[in-house]
């Protein structure tokens, strides 16, 4: 075989080789959570363009700064995105907790953005609580597969538990709850779209949310995302973001 037969051997073997790495494809996987993640159309199932939300906005950027493909999908339910993520190669999932059991079965992106942990009452409630203790007497609302459910849980608070956070809305609404324990971010924008005013009566915890990527995701890549978003922690970038959607 002559030398210009084998260097262009080689040069066609680059280029299918590069050709495969253009084409590779991130599948993010998230859940109905506005406003971190939600359909643009209020669906309970959307795809790509038509999923938004600030933590979805801003994976996009941070997947476009850093040259990577990525699609969304906005499940149904929450078990078959952390499942998918969590066996699927190419795939993650978010916004999640990134917890002590969940630490080793993932490679992550964060953190995302901070958030406060709240029990939220009508503006018009007298209920004045200091800690968590004073809250056992009440009814309190939450979402089931929520990390702030499983840490009241453990906190020996009983909870009413709702499929997701717009029920305990209407809960809150109707009085058949006394408390709703939800996030600082997502509470009150929740709250807004049923026109329920809501006051913080007691800020209990702070967590921080990522994105899980499954675990055979090149470590390069998850050092490119990071550092991408580092940089728009660093500029503001973030924070315009989250800003938008509470105007």
């Amino acid at each position: 075989m002559t030398t210009r037969r084998i260097t262009h051997r080689l040069l066609l073997a680059l280029l299918l080789f590069s050709g495969t790495l253009r084409a590779e494809n991130f599948q993010l996987m998230t859940e109905n959570f506005p406003p971190l993640n939600m359909s643009s159309n209020g669906a309970a199932y959307a795809r790509n363009d038509r999923v938004s939300g600030f933590a979805t906005d801003i994976i996009r950027k941070v997947f476009k700064k850093t040259g990577h493909d990525v699609k969304f999908t906005l499940s149904r339910q929450w078990d078959d995105a952390y499942g998918k993520a969590l066996t699927k190669q190419g795939y993650g999932v978010y916004s999640t907790l990134r917890s002590r059991e969940r630490e080793s079965k993932f490679l992550w992106v964060g953190p995302l953005y901070s958030e406060d942990w709240v029990l939220l009452a009508p503006t018009d409630s007298k209920i004045s609580i200091f800690d968590l203790n004073e809250a056992k007497k009440y009814q309190v609302g939450s979402y089931v597969f929520d990390g702030i459910t499983d840490y009241l849980i453990q906190s020996g608070v009983d909870i009413l538990p709702a499929q997701n956070d717009a029920v305990n809305a209407v809960k809150l609404k109707s009085n058949t709850i006394d408390l709703w324990a939800s996030s600082s971010l997502t509470g009150p924008y929740v709250a807004a779209n049923f026109k329920l005013s809501v006051k913080p009566v007691l800020t209990f915890n702070q967590s921080s949310l990522w994105l899980a990527m499954n675990i055979e995701t090149p470590p390069k890549i998850i050092d490119d995302l990071n550092a991408a978003l580092k940089a728009m922690h660093d500029s503001g970038e973030i924070q315009t973001i989250i800003n938008s959607y509470n105007q």
